[in-house]
């Protein structure tokens, strides 16, 4: 739970920010398996017994990338502190139960079981309103956060300023851009790196005869779909290989280190809102197939969102 490769930069921001904890922890990007071992992480360090108490950010000093163009400012750096900063003994009561499941002072509201509503979260006020159980902090995560709906954001919001000072929240999603802005507005922002590796290991590599397809589509408008309509051609595998293709495509672009032929269109015809756009448009095309929306709608849906998001810049 302790380890989890590819995010040390994150795992050290958070080291840091534990002189100056935000009430709020927004966790974006990466998968969604590491930003939940990542919130597990972080109530771990909130809570091991072999470190200090961390100090507590009021609300109303919450550093948000989103309202700050400049982004937060970090805390030094704690002499006292090893060099890689503080990290959870993993030894500890605290540090055991949370490990083992059994922490009474984590709520884990996960999105992947369906939709938050409203109901759920007023379930959770008048336990927000104690004090922790057992615990320093008591923490709130909300594992894939997009799925809360506008009526538990806004009830969120509200328990985030009347309740327990001693309640942490962390918040998990694919991009800050599918939650409520004014939630977004209350949190401290970090971003996890993509695995490129292992995406293109998952993959089968860089590039593939649907990839091309979908590129010359995305420049010319043309041949696509004559190759989704012929019947057995599209299956769910295949949906989501194209999804994983393109956001590694994406993220090359990003880079500035193009390597296939989507990486390149992305490039060529994107910008930084472009980008988001296209991101955007596979994290919804990745959710429809996993609710079962057939894959032949979801890959047109997808290659039409996609050429649209990288042409209305230039409109």
């Amino acid at each position: 739970m302790y380890r989890i490769p590819g995010q040390e930069r994150v795992v050290g921001i958070l080291a840091r920010l534990l002189s100056r904890t935000p009430r709020v922890l927004l966790l974006e990007g990466g998968t969604a398996e590491e930003r939940e071992k990542l919130a597990l992480y972080w109530t771990a360090l909130l809570n091991c017994t072999a470190l200090p108490a961390p100090s507590l950010l009021p609300p109303s000093l919450n550093d948000s990338p989103f309202d700050s163009p400049d982004g937060p400012e970090l805390p030094g750096p704690d002499a006292s502190l090893p060099v890689d900063g503080p990290r959870p003994c993993e030894h500890c009561p605290a540090c055991s139960r949370i490990r083992d499941g059994v922490f009474l002072d984590l709520i884990y509201l996960d999105g992947r079981e369906g939709r938050i509503g409203i109901d759920t979260v007023r379930e959770l006020r008048g336990l927000l309103g104690q004090a922790p159980r057992d615990a320093k902090r008591r923490v709130v995560a909300l594992g894939e956060a997009q799925e809360l709906t506008e009526e538990a954001a806004n009830a969120l919001l509200k328990s985030m300023e009347d309740t327990e000072t001693r309640n942490a929240y962390v918040l998990l999603a694919p991009q800050r851009e599918r939650l409520l802005r004014t939630l977004v507005s209350r949190s401290w922002v970090a971003t996890l790196s993509w695995d490129l590796d292992g995406i293109q290991e998952r993959e089968g590599g860089p590039d593939t005869e649907w990839g091309e397809a979908l590129a010359r589509f995305l420049t010319t408008g043309r041949g696509w779909f004559g190759r989704t309509l012929i019947k057995g051609q599209v299956d769910r595998p295949l949906a989501f290989h194209m999804v994983h293709t393109c956001r590694r495509g994406l993220i090359r672009a990003c880079q500035g280190r193009p390597d296939s032929s989507l990486a390149r269109v992305f490039r060529e015809q994107g910008s930084p809102a472009a980008w988001r756009a296209v991101d955007l448009h596979l994290d919804e095309a990745e959710q429809a197939l996993r609710a079962q929306v057939a894959p032949t709608l979801v890959l047109d849906w997808l290659a039409v969102g996609l050429r649209g998001a990288l042409r209305a810049p230039l409109r």
